[in-house]
């Protein structure tokens, strides 16, 4: 995805991998985490048990989560998942020391203010940040900072890719306020698989976090990277994409959804 001027707003165009290489036969990508409410301890004892494991998506973000987030936003607070740091203290250690990659979209998004997609920016902030994006209206997800500073502390050396969308402000963009209903809205784009399998490519991640993505996509984009795939395999990328869809959502497609399993009836 490429840049374009702050004045000219284009769609989003994926170009195709330029000689995608196939790293692995086989790549293991494990669910930590398939809403926001899931306990971390799930994800944990995944990292402990599993020694294929490759990467681990902590997925959780939705419309309900979405919309927490741009409330707590409106009174100045954080616009990124505030559990992200309990998540990534238990996570991160094993996670280094087995070398599994944690992707996430607890990043959330600190441009719904003013959201409209114009352009994609992943970079890995502080060790890379590029001074021609800071005339944008928005700063690096907050949860970056969050992550580091975790890391700091725990006298582990990492590095954060981020993935997220940008806005650009005015009439059309800005926020609408339903007057009917006495509240604001706000306005949220979602990203694909490609930004992602961008960070991974480029800077070789311990974390990415994102903002708003498919649900898929945060699966899909590890089996996109390291087998090889290029965004025109279609048929691949369907069979990726239809197993990204059911380990996105967790415990809940083994019966998540009760606490006693036998007890339930389920209508």
């Amino acid at each position: 995805m490429e840049a374009v001027p702050l004045e000219e707003v284009q769609n989003c165009v994926v170009k195709l991998r330029s000689n995608p290489q196939r790293r692995k036969n086989q790549v293991y990508v494990g669910c930590g985490a398939g809403f926001g409410g899931d306990r971390p301890m799930a994800a944990l004892k995944l990292l402990e048990r599993v020694e294929e494991l490759n990467y681990i998506v902590l997925e959780c973000l939705a419309e309900r989560t979405l919309a927490d987030r741009y409330q707590v936003m409106l009174s100045g607070g954080k616009g990124f998942d505030p559990r992200v740091k309990e998540w990534l203290s238990m996570l991160l250690p094993l996670a280094l020391d087995r070398e599994v990659c944690i992707i996430t979209n607890m990043g959330a998004s600190k441009t719904m203010l003013t959201v409209a997609l114009l352009y994609l920016i992943c970079f890995v902030f502080p060790i890379r940040y590029c001074k021609s994006l800071s005339h944008l209206l928005v700063d690096p997800p907050g949860a970056q900072k969050e992550i580091l500073d975790l890391a700091s502390s725990l006298g582990l050396e990492i590095t954060v890719a981020v993935a997220y969308e940008s806005s650009i402000s005015g009439p059309e963009n800005s926020v609408l306020w339903n007057e009917s209903m006495g509240v604001a809205e706000g306005r949220s784009t979602y990203l694909g698989a490609a930004p992602i399998v961008h960070c991974l490519e480029n800077y070789k991640p311990h974390v990415v976090i994102t903002s708003r993505v498919a649900d898929a996509a945060l699966f899909l984009a590890p089996m996109v990277y390291e087998l090889g795939w290029n965004w025109n395999d279609f048929e691949k990328l369907a069979q990726g994409t239809l197993a990204s869809h059911l380990l996105e959502c967790g415990c809940q497609l083994t019966g998540g959804y009760f606490m006693h399993p036998g007890t339930s009836v389920v209508l």
